[in-house]
Protein backbone atom coordinates (compact mmCIF):
# COMPACT_ATOMS: atom_id res chain seq x y z
CA UNK A 1 0.00 0.00 0.00
CA UNK A 2 1.38 3.34 -0.87
CA UNK A 3 2.57 5.94 1.94
CA UNK A 4 -0.82 8.02 0.59
CA UNK A 5 -2.80 6.00 3.48
CA UNK A 6 0.40 6.85 6.22
CA UNK A 7 0.06 10.59 5.45
CA UNK A 8 -3.58 9.84 5.81
CA UNK A 9 -3.43 8.28 9.20
CA UNK A 10 -0.80 11.52 10.06
CA UNK A 11 -3.27 14.03 8.85
CA UNK A 12 -6.43 12.05 10.98
CA UNK A 13 -3.94 11.90 14.22
CA UNK A 14 -3.06 15.88 13.63
CA UNK A 15 -6.42 16.91 14.20
CA UNK A 16 -6.62 15.90 17.72
CA UNK A 17 -5.40 18.07 21.05
CA UNK A 18 -2.04 16.88 21.42
CA UNK A 19 -1.24 15.90 17.40
CA UNK A 20 0.86 14.47 15.41
CA UNK A 21 3.10 16.72 13.08
CA UNK A 22 4.66 16.45 9.60
CA UNK A 23 8.17 16.59 9.30
CA UNK A 24 10.25 17.45 6.41
CA UNK A 25 12.68 14.26 6.34
CA UNK A 26 9.06 12.08 6.74
CA UNK A 27 10.12 10.30 9.75
CA UNK A 28 6.60 10.77 10.57
CA UNK A 29 5.68 8.26 8.17
CA UNK A 30 8.57 5.87 8.87
CA UNK A 31 7.68 6.26 12.26
CA UNK A 32 3.55 5.31 11.33
CA UNK A 33 4.94 2.92 9.26
CA UNK A 34 6.95 0.74 11.93
CA UNK A 35 3.75 0.93 14.46
CA UNK A 36 0.89 0.11 12.37
CA UNK A 37 0.97 -2.58 9.14
CA UNK A 38 -1.25 -1.20 5.74
CA UNK A 39 -4.64 -2.58 6.76
CA UNK A 40 -4.68 -0.76 10.43
CA UNK A 41 -3.69 2.08 9.16
CA UNK A 42 -6.33 2.34 6.98
CA UNK A 43 -8.96 1.17 9.87
CA UNK A 44 -7.52 3.69 12.21
CA UNK A 45 -8.77 6.51 9.71
CA UNK A 46 -12.36 5.03 10.49
CA UNK A 47 -11.56 5.57 14.19
CA UNK A 48 -12.88 9.08 16.26
CA UNK A 49 -12.57 9.64 19.68
CA UNK A 50 -15.80 8.97 20.57
CA UNK A 51 -15.99 5.57 21.20
CA UNK A 52 -17.73 3.04 18.37
CA UNK A 53 -18.66 -0.01 18.57
CA UNK A 54 -17.17 -3.02 15.93
CA UNK A 55 -20.58 -2.81 13.64
CA UNK A 56 -20.08 0.86 13.07
CA UNK A 57 -16.76 1.11 12.63
CA UNK A 58 -17.04 -2.38 10.11
CA UNK A 59 -19.73 -0.04 8.62
CA UNK A 60 -17.23 2.70 7.56
CA UNK A 61 -14.66 0.58 6.58
CA UNK A 62 -16.46 -1.93 4.30
CA UNK A 63 -15.63 -5.15 6.95
CA UNK A 64 -17.28 -7.82 7.85
CA UNK A 65 -18.21 -7.48 11.44
CA UNK A 66 -15.77 -9.98 12.74
CA UNK A 67 -13.29 -9.03 10.73
CA UNK A 68 -12.90 -5.69 11.93
CA UNK A 69 -13.68 -7.08 15.38
CA UNK A 70 -10.96 -9.16 15.10
CA UNK A 71 -8.73 -7.03 13.50
CA UNK A 72 -9.70 -3.84 16.01
CA UNK A 73 -8.80 -6.50 19.26
CA UNK A 74 -5.67 -7.10 17.48
CA UNK A 75 -4.56 -3.54 17.25
CA UNK A 76 -5.93 -2.74 20.72
CA UNK A 77 -2.65 -5.45 22.35
CA UNK A 78 -0.13 -3.85 19.80
CA UNK A 79 -1.30 0.01 21.77
CA UNK A 80 -2.85 1.31 18.47
CA UNK A 81 -5.99 2.83 19.80
CA UNK A 82 -7.81 2.47 23.06
CA UNK A 83 -10.57 -0.08 23.85
CA UNK A 84 -12.94 -0.12 26.78
CA UNK A 85 -16.53 -1.55 27.32
CA UNK A 86 -19.78 0.58 27.74
CA UNK A 87 -22.65 -1.35 28.59
CA UNK A 88 -21.08 -4.85 28.24
CA UNK A 89 -19.97 -3.69 24.96
CA UNK A 90 -16.52 -3.14 23.65
CA UNK A 91 -15.91 0.17 22.13
CA UNK A 92 -13.09 1.25 19.87
CA UNK A 93 -11.34 4.84 20.32
CA UNK A 94 -9.08 6.67 18.23
CA UNK A 95 -5.42 7.51 20.51
CA UNK A 96 -3.30 10.33 20.29
CA UNK A 97 0.09 9.61 20.09
CA UNK A 98 1.51 11.27 23.46
CA UNK A 99 -0.46 10.28 26.12
CA UNK A 100 -1.27 7.44 24.16
CA UNK A 101 0.17 5.37 21.51
CA UNK A 102 3.50 5.73 22.26
CA UNK A 103 3.08 4.83 26.29
CA UNK A 104 1.22 1.79 25.05
CA UNK A 105 4.14 0.39 23.02
CA UNK A 106 5.32 -1.11 25.50
CA UNK A 107 5.49 -4.43 24.70
CA UNK A 108 7.33 -3.54 21.40
CA UNK A 109 10.33 -1.40 22.08
CA UNK A 110 13.19 -2.56 19.98
CA UNK A 111 16.25 -0.11 18.95
CA UNK A 112 14.63 0.68 15.57
CA UNK A 113 11.22 2.04 16.94
CA UNK A 114 13.71 3.78 19.62
CA UNK A 115 15.28 5.56 17.39
CA UNK A 116 12.48 6.78 15.49
CA UNK A 117 11.03 7.99 18.11
CA UNK A 118 13.89 10.13 19.39
CA UNK A 119 14.30 11.59 16.29
CA UNK A 120 10.75 12.49 15.64
CA UNK A 121 10.72 14.02 19.55
CA UNK A 122 13.29 16.18 18.07
CA UNK A 123 12.02 17.32 14.91
CA UNK A 124 8.14 18.03 15.99
CA UNK A 125 6.96 16.02 18.81
CA UNK A 126 8.66 17.87 21.64
CA UNK A 127 7.45 21.11 19.94
CA UNK A 128 3.69 19.57 20.12
CA UNK A 129 4.17 18.41 23.46
CA UNK A 130 5.42 21.39 24.87
CA UNK A 131 3.77 23.80 22.24
CA UNK A 132 0.76 25.22 24.68
CA UNK A 133 0.21 26.93 27.23
CA UNK A 134 -1.54 23.91 29.50
CA UNK A 135 0.81 21.66 30.39
CA UNK A 136 -0.19 17.92 30.18
CA UNK A 137 1.99 17.38 32.53
CA UNK A 138 2.01 18.52 36.64
CA UNK A 139 4.48 17.80 39.70
CA UNK A 140 2.97 16.12 42.85
CA UNK A 141 4.73 16.65 45.77
CA UNK A 142 6.16 13.86 48.33
CA UNK A 143 2.90 13.49 50.75
CA UNK A 144 5.44 13.57 53.80
CA UNK A 145 7.12 16.86 52.56
CA UNK A 146 3.63 19.14 52.96
CA UNK A 147 2.27 17.13 55.81
CA UNK A 148 3.36 20.50 57.90
CA UNK A 149 1.13 22.54 55.87
CA UNK A 150 -2.06 23.67 57.48
CA UNK A 151 -3.69 23.48 54.45
CA UNK A 152 -2.76 21.06 51.82
CA UNK A 153 -4.47 21.00 48.53
CA UNK A 154 -6.58 18.36 47.52
CA UNK A 155 -4.81 17.84 44.09
CA UNK A 156 -1.63 17.41 45.99
CA UNK A 157 -2.22 14.77 47.92
CA UNK A 158 -1.72 11.62 45.37
CA UNK A 159 -2.44 9.04 47.64
CA UNK A 160 -6.19 9.99 48.49
CA UNK A 161 -6.32 9.65 44.81
CA UNK A 162 -4.61 5.92 45.15
CA UNK A 163 -7.44 5.21 48.17
CA UNK A 164 -10.21 6.81 45.74
CA UNK A 165 -9.80 4.52 42.59
CA UNK A 166 -11.57 1.35 42.08
CA UNK A 167 -8.94 -0.56 40.52
CA UNK A 168 -5.22 0.30 39.99
CA UNK A 169 -2.62 -1.56 37.73
CA UNK A 170 1.08 -1.60 38.48
CA UNK A 171 3.26 -1.04 35.42
CA UNK A 172 6.52 -0.97 34.12
CA UNK A 173 7.97 2.44 33.31
CA UNK A 174 7.90 2.90 29.73
CA UNK A 175 10.71 5.57 30.08
CA UNK A 176 13.56 2.98 31.70
CA UNK A 177 12.72 0.00 29.50
CA UNK A 178 13.05 2.85 26.14
CA UNK A 179 16.74 3.82 27.94
CA UNK A 180 17.48 -0.08 27.87
CA UNK A 181 16.60 -0.77 24.40
CA UNK A 182 18.54 1.54 23.48
CA UNK A 183 21.80 0.02 25.43
CA UNK A 184 21.68 2.90 28.00
CA UNK A 185 19.62 3.34 30.68
CA UNK A 186 19.53 3.60 35.04
CA UNK A 187 19.22 1.36 38.10
CA UNK A 188 16.28 3.00 39.43
CA UNK A 189 12.86 0.24 39.50
CA UNK A 190 11.41 -0.52 36.73
CA UNK A 191 7.87 -1.40 37.86
CA UNK A 192 6.88 2.27 39.62
CA UNK A 193 4.10 3.21 37.13
CA UNK A 194 0.51 3.06 38.04
CA UNK A 195 -2.68 3.22 36.38
CA UNK A 196 -6.36 3.85 37.59
CA UNK A 197 -9.63 3.04 37.24
CA UNK A 198 -10.90 2.66 33.30
CA UNK A 199 -6.54 3.22 32.48
CA UNK A 200 -6.04 0.63 34.67
CA UNK A 201 -8.60 -1.67 32.77
CA UNK A 202 -7.33 -0.73 29.34
CA UNK A 203 -3.40 -2.16 30.44
CA UNK A 204 -4.39 -4.71 32.48
CA UNK A 205 -6.81 -6.35 29.77
CA UNK A 206 -4.56 -5.62 26.81
CA UNK A 207 -1.68 -6.88 28.49
CA UNK A 208 0.33 -4.17 28.58
CA UNK A 209 3.06 -5.43 31.66
CA UNK A 210 0.18 -4.46 34.31
CA UNK A 211 -1.03 -6.19 37.08
CA UNK A 212 -4.03 -5.54 39.53
CA UNK A 213 -2.59 -4.18 43.05
CA UNK A 214 -4.17 -3.32 45.84
CA UNK A 215 -4.45 0.63 47.61
CA UNK A 216 -2.10 -0.81 50.04
CA UNK A 217 0.72 -2.06 47.52
CA UNK A 218 0.35 1.72 45.23
CA UNK A 219 1.11 3.60 48.32
CA UNK A 220 4.26 0.85 48.93
CA UNK A 221 4.94 1.79 45.48
CA UNK A 222 4.72 5.91 46.01
CA UNK A 223 6.76 5.33 49.43
CA UNK A 224 9.93 3.46 47.31
CA UNK A 225 9.42 6.67 45.15
CA UNK A 226 10.54 8.92 47.44
CA UNK A 227 13.18 6.54 48.50
CA UNK A 228 14.77 6.18 45.62
CA UNK A 229 14.46 9.90 44.62
CA UNK A 230 11.92 9.59 42.08
CA UNK A 231 9.72 12.90 41.14
CA UNK A 232 6.06 11.98 40.93
CA UNK A 233 4.41 13.18 37.52
CA UNK A 234 1.15 13.00 36.47
CA UNK A 235 -1.87 14.83 34.59
CA UNK A 236 -2.25 18.13 34.71
CA UNK A 237 -5.80 17.99 36.79
CA UNK A 238 -6.83 18.96 40.32
CA UNK A 239 -9.66 16.00 39.92
CA UNK A 240 -9.62 12.87 38.00
CA UNK A 241 -6.38 11.34 37.23
CA UNK A 242 -5.53 8.18 34.71
CA UNK A 243 -2.22 7.57 35.83
CA UNK A 244 1.13 8.63 37.93
CA UNK A 245 4.32 8.11 37.06
CA UNK A 246 7.73 7.94 39.10
CA UNK A 247 10.27 9.73 36.89
CA UNK A 248 13.87 10.21 37.00
CA UNK A 249 15.90 12.48 34.48
CA UNK A 250 18.58 9.64 33.56
CA UNK A 251 15.67 8.34 31.75
CA UNK A 252 11.95 10.39 31.49
CA UNK A 253 12.00 11.96 28.33
CA UNK A 254 9.53 14.95 29.74
CA UNK A 255 12.22 15.28 32.79
CA UNK A 256 15.18 15.09 30.49
CA UNK A 257 13.77 17.78 28.57
CA UNK A 258 12.61 19.87 30.80
CA UNK A 259 16.65 19.93 33.29
CA UNK A 260 18.51 20.10 29.88
CA UNK A 261 16.53 22.38 27.87
CA UNK A 262 15.55 24.80 30.81
CA UNK A 263 12.00 24.24 30.45
CA UNK A 264 11.05 24.49 33.96
CA UNK A 265 7.87 26.62 32.90
CA UNK A 266 6.11 24.12 30.41
CA UNK A 267 5.09 21.64 33.25
CA UNK A 268 2.82 22.35 35.68
CA UNK A 269 4.64 22.85 39.09
CA UNK A 270 3.34 21.60 42.49
CA UNK A 271 1.66 24.57 44.63
CA UNK A 272 4.44 24.37 46.91
CA UNK A 273 8.05 25.77 46.84
CA UNK A 274 11.49 24.10 48.79
CA UNK A 275 11.96 27.39 51.43
CA UNK A 276 15.29 26.86 53.76
CA UNK A 277 15.86 27.30 57.04
CA UNK A 278 19.17 29.35 57.01
CA UNK A 279 19.15 28.67 60.44
CA UNK A 280 19.42 25.15 60.50
CA UNK A 281 21.28 24.42 57.04
CA UNK A 282 24.69 23.70 57.27
CA UNK A 283 25.40 23.55 53.79
CA UNK A 284 25.80 20.01 53.55
CA UNK A 285 24.86 19.24 49.97
CA UNK A 286 22.61 16.12 50.37
CA UNK A 287 19.83 18.21 49.04
CA UNK A 288 21.60 18.46 45.55
CA UNK A 289 21.59 15.01 44.89
CA UNK A 290 18.06 14.92 45.47
CA UNK A 291 17.16 17.50 43.43
CA UNK A 292 16.29 16.47 39.94
CA UNK A 293 15.83 20.16 38.47
CA UNK A 294 19.29 21.75 39.39
CA UNK A 295 17.08 24.28 41.87
CA UNK A 296 19.46 24.34 44.73
CA UNK A 297 23.04 25.79 44.88
CA UNK A 298 25.21 25.94 48.09
CA UNK A 299 26.18 29.86 48.35
CA UNK A 300 27.97 31.48 51.26
CA UNK A 301 27.66 27.68 52.88
CA UNK A 302 24.07 27.75 52.42
CA UNK A 303 21.51 26.02 50.54
CA UNK A 304 19.98 28.73 47.96
CA UNK A 305 17.00 28.05 46.21
CA UNK A 306 15.94 28.70 42.31
CA UNK A 307 12.39 30.19 42.36
CA UNK A 308 12.26 29.23 38.86
CA UNK A 309 13.32 26.18 38.80
CA UNK A 310 11.73 24.74 42.11
CA UNK A 311 9.54 22.52 40.90
CA UNK A 312 7.96 21.55 44.55
CA UNK A 313 8.12 18.06 44.61
CA UNK A 314 9.77 18.11 48.21
CA UNK A 315 12.00 15.27 47.48
CA UNK A 316 14.76 17.68 49.35
CA UNK A 317 12.83 17.67 52.39
CA UNK A 318 12.65 13.93 52.90
CA UNK A 319 16.17 13.50 53.37
CA UNK A 320 17.28 16.70 54.81
CA UNK A 321 19.60 15.64 58.21
CA UNK A 322 18.71 18.87 59.66
CA UNK A 323 15.22 19.36 58.69
CA UNK A 324 16.45 22.71 56.56
CA UNK A 325 14.47 21.73 53.61
CA UNK A 326 10.91 22.85 53.98
CA UNK A 327 8.05 22.89 51.61
CA UNK A 328 5.22 26.02 51.94
CA UNK A 329 2.88 27.02 49.85
CA UNK A 330 4.20 29.49 46.65
CA UNK A 331 3.12 33.43 46.74
CA UNK A 332 -0.77 33.46 45.21
CA UNK A 333 0.63 35.44 41.88
CA UNK A 334 2.79 32.17 41.70
CA UNK A 335 0.17 29.22 41.86
CA UNK A 336 -0.27 27.02 39.25
CA UNK A 337 -3.19 26.81 37.26
CA UNK A 338 -4.53 23.52 37.58
CA UNK A 339 -7.72 22.18 35.30
CA UNK A 340 -10.29 21.28 36.61
CA UNK A 341 -10.55 17.56 35.44
CA UNK A 342 -8.58 15.72 32.83
CA UNK A 343 -11.16 16.02 30.42
CA UNK A 344 -10.90 20.31 31.31
CA UNK A 345 -7.48 19.75 30.50
CA UNK A 346 -7.66 18.05 27.05
CA UNK A 347 -10.53 20.71 26.31
CA UNK A 348 -8.10 23.97 27.23
CA UNK A 349 -5.25 22.41 24.87
CA UNK A 350 -7.77 22.05 22.28
CA UNK A 351 -8.76 25.54 22.00
CA UNK A 352 -5.22 27.05 22.33
CA UNK A 353 -4.02 24.80 19.57
CA UNK A 354 -7.53 25.56 17.17
CA UNK A 355 -7.82 21.30 16.80
CA UNK A 356 -11.03 19.83 15.31
CA UNK A 357 -11.35 17.21 16.85
CA UNK A 358 -11.92 16.65 20.81
CA UNK A 359 -9.84 13.72 23.16
CA UNK A 360 -12.05 12.41 25.80
CA UNK A 361 -9.96 11.32 29.10
CA UNK A 362 -10.71 7.92 30.23
CA UNK A 363 -13.07 9.56 33.02
CA UNK A 364 -14.87 10.84 30.25
CA UNK A 365 -15.39 7.82 27.49
CA UNK A 366 -18.66 6.72 28.62
CA UNK A 367 -20.38 10.18 28.22
CA UNK A 368 -18.79 10.73 25.38
CA UNK A 369 -20.89 7.53 23.56
CA UNK A 370 -24.19 8.77 26.09
CA UNK A 371 -23.82 12.51 23.52
CA UNK A 372 -24.40 11.15 20.65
Amino acid sequence: MPDSVYRKLQEHLNQLPMGFPATESGVDIALLKKMFEPEEAELTLTLIPTPQRADEVAKKAGLTEELCKNRLNRMGKRGLLINTDIEGERHYILAPYIVGIYEYQINRLDKEYTDLHNQYMMEAMGFEVFGSQTSLFRIVPVEKSVESIQEILPHDVVKTKIMEADRIALTDCLCRLKSKAEGRGCDHPIRTCLSLNRCADFFIENDLRAEEITKEEAIAIMDMADREGLVTQTQNSAGDLDYICNCCKCSCGIMATVVHLGLHNQLTKASYINTVDLDKCTGCGTCLDRCMFKAIRIIDGKASIHPEKCMGCGLCTTTCPEGAAQLSKRDTDRMPDVPESVQAMYDRIQNEKNRPMPFHSFTEIEKARGLE
